[in-house]
């Protein structure tokens, strides 16, 4: 792309000169600029995409955003940039887009940013990027550049901007799918279910696609997107652990600017996909002087398991720590996956390994180095036997129970397999790809597999 089209958005009213400038640099380095007005007090006569034109997006009256308070007027002109922008970009007027704000101008143009596909470039200049910008980025690519100031064109500001704007030219000519594409698959992981997706991932990649592994802590919002852009067409989610973090909600949580839902996308674009429930077993909390009052008094009293006894969570790390769920917490999201797979288009297995779900999901008696819990350590730290029988979690056994009384058993494309294995079990890694291989190759059937070793119901 030789003369890339890149938005150059902002609060025209009170950012003239900066975005003015904004485009000048986006000329200067072999781009052509458009400029949208976003502004919350004033419209402006000389941009490309007036403020009225992209309200109009929405159906949104100028005047009822000049009257409204900051928040609400802020929810308004971004709700319709958004909507503005993908308009341009469907018309081919928008290759990158890029803006310069303070704190109130980001919050509105990085909304409108979050409403591009994944690869479109978005570079933010914001004077805030020293401080937590996991609001503005949510789950999507946004470049955050710190400028030193919100506004002021002087000999410090000119370099960061002249830099940014070459940038966002630059990634705009990049093509959408470099040479050496192959066809991606997702794979969803947490450290204590890696042998697992290793394995995976070496199955999907002699195949020839590409796996794309994404750390179940908030990255599974971008998956759940990039499958519905068409871009991820299979998937194993191994580790929807997401879930359990958004139930507790866990920073390692989906962003709360997502628009999305998690285990959706898949089930709706019918797609392959293989769920297991790697990592339910826990809930990924922040440190531990962060985490609820409430958590840490039901360890106290042992209504939520501690770890050893001691009262206390299990920490993963100074920045991580990891909470039990209850039974009732499990079932809720059992009602969950059951709610959200049921009317999947596509060919769907759901398989529940009984003996655990992750490293710290296991007994003593199958722990190693090499497992991710060393012998010696005794059970792990979430490990729950099932009194019935105890060499299987009690967690899968509910897990199992509600699947059977709410799964729909109508839909041909959903089975439901319970295996006498754990998450990592290499027996279960190679259960999970023949499936998927299945899958891919248009052979799969529900109802299979039910003689293979290991394999329950």
């Amino acid at each position: 792309m030789d003369k890339p089209t890149i938005v150059c958005t902002g609060m025209c009213n009170t950012k003239s000169a900066e975005i003015k400038y904004l485009a000048e640099q986006v000329t200067e380095q072999g781009g052509i600029p458009i400029i949208m007005d976003i502004g919350l007090g004033a419209a402006v006569d000389w941009a490309d995409v007036s403020l009225g034109e992209v309200l109009a997006s929405t159906g949104t009256r100028i005047q009822d955003v000049f009257s409204a308070p900051r928040a609400a007027a802020i929810e308004m002109v971004g709700r319709a940039g958004a909507a503005k922008i993908l308009e341009l970009h469907s018309a081919g007027r928008c290759d990158g887009i890029i803006s310069w704000a303070g704190s109130v101008g980001t919050t509105t143009a990085t909304r409108v940013m979050r409403a591009l596909p994944f690869g479109v470039p978005k570079v933010m200049l914001t004077d805030m990027a020293s401080s937590d910008v996991s609001m503005w980025l949510g789950n999507k690519d946004i470049f955050i550049v710190n400028p030193t100031a919100e506004q002021g064109i002087n000999a410090v500001t000119r370099k960061a901007v002249a830099n940014a704007a070459a940038a966002v030219v630059a990634m705009a000519r990049v093509p959408e799918f470099p040479p050496g594409s192959r066809p991606l698959a997702a794979i969803t992981s947490y450290g204590s279910t890696t042998p697992t997706v290793l394995r995976c991932t070496e199955f999907m990649e002699k195949r020839g696609w590409d796996a794309s592994v994404f750390h179940a802590v908030g990255p599974g919002a971008t998956m759940e997107d990039l499958i519905r852009s068409g871009l991820i067409t299979a998937i194993m989610d191994i580790t929807p652990a997401e879930l359990m973090n958004n139930l507790f909600g866990s920073v390692y949580g989906n962003p709360k600017t997502w628009e999305g839902q998690r285990l959706t996308a898949a089930s709706d674009m019918g797609i392959p996909q293989v769920v297991a429930p790697g990592g339910l077993d826990q809930a990924a909390l922040g440190p531990l002087h962060s985490v609820a009052p409430r958590y840490l008094d039901e360890l106290r009293t042992g209504r939520r398991k501690s770890y050893r006894g001691s009262g206390l969570p299990y920490q993963h790390n100074d920045s991580v720590t990891i909470i039990s769920p209850t039974l009732e917490e499990v079932e809720q999201i059992s009602l969950e996956i059951a709610a959200k797979l049921n009317e999947t288009r596509g060919p769907t297995a759901l398989v529940i390994p009984m003996r655990g779900w992750s490293a710290y999901d296991q007994s003593e008696a199958l722990a190693t180095l090499a497992r991710g819990w060393a012998a010696g350590n005794g059970d792990g730290p979430t490990w729950q036997p099932d009194p019935s029988n105890p060499a299987w979690s009690e967690r899968a056994t509910l897990m199992l129970s509600v699947l059977r009384k709410h799964l729909n058993r109508e839909n041909p494309n959903l089975d439901l397999l319970a295996c006498d294995l754990h998450i990592l079990d290499p027996e279960l890694a190679d259960l999970l790809n023949s499936i998927m291989g299945d899958m891919l190759d248009g052979t799969w059937r529900k109802g299979g597999y039910r003689d293979r070793a290991g394999v329950i119901a």
